[in-house]
């Protein structure tokens, strides 16, 4: 019940946003994006720190070297992605005659950008949210999947238009 309410406030957010979203409507096609691949890196790390709890490779310490290995390759591999992704998504806009009055590498830093805060945050979410499933004995694998995709789609979406901002696109 509570993921759900979360997801009803970010619709609302994007509801309030609409004006920017039909102006800019490039940034409608990367929320989406920005949403799924937050969603899944995340869920990814989550499962890996439930495994290593489970089998015992990760212990409950937030100074243990795989699961802050894990943490890290989940970081940079989000980062790239989204990077490459904002070209993607740019270049895919301009060939299918989608109009946007910015520039690609202002698009590209904005999706970065906002994949890049993204990222970290979902990360932290989903190691605390392991943690605490596992200390509480329950199952990681189906406490953090939801967890951090709500996280996920909520941020995701105050994160973009925070990086419109800081750009001077809102």
């Amino acid at each position: 019940m509570i993921c759900a309410c979360i997801e009803i406030f970010a619709g609302q957010m994007l509801q309030s946003q609409q004006m920017v979203l039909i102006a800019l409507p490039i940034f409608l096609m990367a929320i989406p994006v920005i949403n799924g691949v937050g969603g899944n890196v995340g869920s990814v790390l989550g499962a890996r720190i439930a495994s290593g709890l489970h089998i015992g490779s990760i212990s409950l310490d937030i100074k243990d070297k795989v699961m802050q290995k894990n943490l890290l390759n989940a970081v940079v591999i989000g980062i790239v992605i989204y990077a490459v992704l904002g070209l993607i998504i740019y270049l895919i806009s301009s060939i299918g005659g989608i109009y946007h009055n910015v520039g690609i590498w202002e698009f590209v830093l904005v999706i970065l950008g906002t994949g890049a805060f993204l990222i970290v945050m979902v990360s932290i979410v989903s190691v605390v949210t392991a943690f605490i499933a596992f200390k509480r004995g329950l199952d990681p694998d189906d406490m953090v999947a939801p967890v951090v995709t709500t996280v996920g789609d909520m941020f995701g979406i105050i994160l973009l238009f925070l990086m419109m901002g800081v750009f001077g696109l809102v």
